[in-house]
C-alpha cells in the first residue's frame, strides 16, 4: 500500500496483545516503527486496574513485569535505531493517586484514556464512556478531565471526543462542556489527542451528516478556535496499524480544520515533581 509523504514520525499510543484486545509483542510494533521511519514510539498498553478488572480488557497486574521487561529489552536492543517509550494508558479517579505515583517511577509517562466515569446508577457505580447518554454525564466526564489533567500526572489525553460517542446531535450544554475541557487543556498545556481508530471504526450517519463518531468534527471545529496543543496517535492495535491509512486520513482531517499538529512533545513534562 502506498501513502503520501511521510507525515507521521512519532507515535505515543500504542497497545500489545497483553490488553487482551491486541495482536503483536513490543519487538513487533518497534520494529514496524522502525520500517516506517519513525523517530520515536511510546508502548502505553491498558494499565493493570483492579477496580476494573472484571469489566474490561487490560493487562493482569501480574503481567506487569512482562510488559515492562518487553519495553526495557526494545529500548536497549533498538536504542542506535528508535526511541521507544515506556508508558501506560489509564483512568484517572482520585483515589488512586498513589498508584499513579507508583507506575510513574517506572516509566516515562502516563497516558489518560477516560474510559469510565463516576456513577451511582451503574454497576459497581461506573459507567463505560460508550454509555454516556446524559448532559450530566458528560458533565462528569469533562469534571473527571479536568480534574486529572490538574494532577499533573498524565503527558497527553487520549480521544478527549470520547464522550460524544452516543450524541447523534450536540446541544448547546454539551458544546459548552465540550468548551471547558479545550480551555482546560490550553491552561495546563497539556496536549489533545486526535485518535486514529475512531477513523478505522469508520463514519456514521449523525444529525450533522455522515461523520466520524470521533474524532467528532464539531468538537475540533472548538479546538481550532482555542488552539490547545493537538497530536495525533494511531492507537495501534496491531503492528499494521502503526502507520495505515487511517494515519493519513487523521492527519487530512486536521488539515482539512486548519488544526496544527504536534509533531512531537517534550516527555515526562508533566510528570509531577
Amino acid at each position: 500500500m502506498s501513502f503520501p509523504p511521510k507525515l507521521m514520525k512519532n507515535n505515543y499510543h500504542t497497545h500489545m496483545y497483553l490488553c487482551r484486545h491486541a495482536n503483536g509483542s513490543v519487538k513487533d510494533y518497534v520494529e514496524e516503527a522502525i520500517r516506517m521511519g519513525f523517530a520515536s514510539l511510546g508502548m502505553s498498553d491498558h494499565a493493570p486496574f483492579r477496580e476494573l478488572m472484571d469489566r474490561s480488557v487490560r493487562m493482569d497486574p501480574e503481567d506487569l513485569e512482562t510488559y515492562l521487561k518487553e519495553c526495557d529489552d526494545a529500548i536497549e536492543n533498538y536504542k542506535n535505531e528508535i526511541i521507544v517509550y515506556k508508558a501506560l494508558e489509564i483512568e484517572y479517579f482520585p483515589q488512586y493517586h498513589s498508584l499513579y505515583e507508583q507506575y510513574l517511577d517506572q516509566l516515562d509517562y502516563l497516558a489518560l484514556g477516560q474510559h469510565y466515569i463516576p456513577d451511582a446508577d451503574s454497576f459497581r457505580g461506573l459507567r463505560s464512556c460508550y454509555r454516556l447518554l446524559t448532559q450530566e454525564h458528560v458533565r462528569v466526564y469533562v469534571d473527571t478531565l479536568v480534574k486529572a489533567m490538574e494532577t499533573k500526572y498524565f503527558q497527553f489525553i487520549c480521544h478527549p471526543d470520547l464522550m460524544l460517542y452516543n450524541f447523534l446531535s450536540l446541544d448547546q450544554t454539551i458544546m459548552n462542556e465540550c468548551e471547558r475541557l479545550i480551555v482546560e487543556a490550553v491552561k495546563n498545556k497539556i496536549p489533545l489527542e486526535i485518535n486514529v481508530n475512531g477513523i478505522r471504526k469508520g463514519k456514521r450517519l449523525t444529525k450533522s451528516g455522515i461523520r466520524y463518531l470521533y474524532p467528532r468534527l464539531e468538537f475540533w471545529q472548538l479546538v481550532k478556535k482555542h488552539k490547545p496543543k493537538v497530536i495525533i496517535s494511531s492507537d495501534a492495535h496491531d503492528p499494521s496499524q502503526v502507520y495505515d491509512q487511517a494515519v493519513v486520513e487523521a492527519y487530512e482531517f486536521a488539515r482539512q480544520l486548519r488544526i496544527e499538529v504536534e509533531e512531537a512533545i517534550d516527555i515526562g513534562k508533566h510528570r509531577r515533581k
